[in-house]
């Protein structure tokens, strides 16, 4: 079709408007909001997982990331990676202690310092970071000064009242979302995300320009399940429990090659245990004598002896249950209510029951057809098919000659091979010993 110049240059005009205005309104598309939800006990899964989250949000183009923070706390090293993410990021974050109920204890209340504005909903409460070991004791007065020292500084940096923050390191301070906002720990309350972005709405972000989220759309990120399953293997003291059944069910393998069974569910146990100890700070020192408790167990089922072995494997497995995660900074340990019954029990047991089965393979069987070869019988007559019968300890048995030689009723020979399907034997004559009279 042919246009007139005109009516080309009116074409070329209208397209011209189209780009424009739907660049227009690309432009003023606000930025999405991420909403990133930290619930549980933070652990390394959990700050692993965060950081990739923060990282997608910046990807995605957004200003805002907003923490809905419920936790009871975690690992120190977790937290201080979340908190380096935090710091690191050029988007604006603001923790959100919510729903009602939440709180933001220990670890939280690091996160809330780290963050650019901190809101809470109507019922929570934030503070209670005073470090403790993982069975509950407060930890040295030197951790717990660095502690409050850092806590501190990133309330300080933040605008927020640093003495307050202190308090919740060195006195467990907790307060109530009110008390927060009186005593500078929040910015406000707010109970929901909606109220959130309203309340965030005009604020300096922090490039320094006025944040417009109130219209933005969200993107919520939770745990995914199956990281969730992987903070449960976290757990010292089930990671340890993982590491004893692997090693009874490797121990049961070795000595009766051929089980399938114990041997795949130790293996499934080691797999579990390694997905749990990667993500632990650990000691060397006790994965190292865990392995010389398999080796003394091994050991033990392939030298005679009473037990000396199987009782230094246990040993070694308690020892290497105690030092598994000791000397952590993040104090998290294995109870000993777990270490040692479980080492005895299931050591003891293992290293026990792996023995008799050694044994029993090593021992010459004492029953069966094969035990006949070698032993005297003397021909008692004939068949009525014609076939000679020896008695054999006191049982008639079928007989042929190994060498053709006549088979007369008292002589007295030797079984030299056995047909246990036709119950016949072939037997020798025993030159050495008389016939019968």
């Amino acid at each position: 079709m042919h246009l007139s110049p005109p009516l080309r240059l009116l074409l070329a005009l209208l397209v011209l408007l189209g780009v424009v205005a739907g660049a227009g309104a690309q432009a003023e598309r606000p930025a999405p909001v991420h909403v990133i939800e930290v619930e549980g006990t933070i652990d390394t899964v959990l700050a692993d997982w965060f950081d990739g989250r923060v990282g997608s949000a910046e990807s995605a183009g957004a200003r805002l990331v907003i923490l809905r923070v419920d936790t009871p706390g975690g690992l120190v090293s977790a937290l201080e990676d979340m908190v380096a993410t935090i710091r690191g990021t050029d988007l604006t974050v603001v923790t959100w202690v919510g729903p009602s109920g939440a709180r933001a204890a220990s670890a939280g209340a690091f996160l809330a310092a780290a963050s650019d504005r901190v809101l809470m909903a109507p019922g929570t409460n934030i503070g209670s970071a005073t470090p403790v070991s993982g069975t509950g004791e407060d930890l040295a007065a030197k951790i717990t000064n660095d502690a409050a020292a850092g806590i501190a500084a990133l309330a300080e940096e933040n605008g927020r009242d640093a003495d307050a923050y202190r308090a919740m390191v060195t006195d467990a301070l907790n307060l109530t979302a009110t008390e927060a906002v009186e005593r500078d720990v929040s910015e406000g309350i707010a109970a929901d995300v909606p109220a959130v972005m309203a309340a965030l709405e005009g604020t300096m972000a922090r490039d320094g320009t006025p944040l417009a989220v109130a219209d933005a759309p969200v993107r919520t990120d939770s745990l995914p399940w199956y990281l969730r399953v992987l903070q449960v293997l976290t757990d010292p003291n089930l990671v340890y429990l993982l590491l004893i059944v692997a090693i009874a069910g490797i121990t049961a393998e070795i000595s009766s090659p051929g089980s399938i069974i114990p041997g795949a569910g130790g293996l499934i146990a080691l797999l579990l245990a390694i997905a749990g100890i990667s993500n632990l700070p650990f000691n060397w020192i006790g994965l190292a004598l865990l392995a010389v408790a398999v080796g003394l167990m091994v050991a033990e089922t392939q030298v005679p002896g009473f037990g000396a072995l199987a009782g230094l494997g246990v040993v070694s497995m308690a020892l290497g249950g105690a030092f598994l995660f000791g000397g952590s900074e993040d104090g998290i340990s294995t109870s000993l209510w777990v270490v040692i019954p479980t080492a005895v029990v299931i050591g003891g047991g293992g290293a026990l029951a792996a023995r008799r089965v050694a044994m029993a393979h090593r021992n010459v069987p004492i029953t069966g057809s094969d035990t006949l070869v070698g032993e005297p019988a003397t021909v008692r007559g004939t068949t009525p098919d014609g076939h000679s019968q020896v008695m054999l300890n006191g049982e008639l048995w079928t007989a042929t000659s190994a060498d053709d030689t006549p088979l007369t009723p008292g002589t007295r020979t030797r079984v030299v091979r056995v047909d246990p399907e036709s119950l016949a034997v072939t037997v020798q004559v025993d030159p050495e010993q008389p016939e019968e009279g």
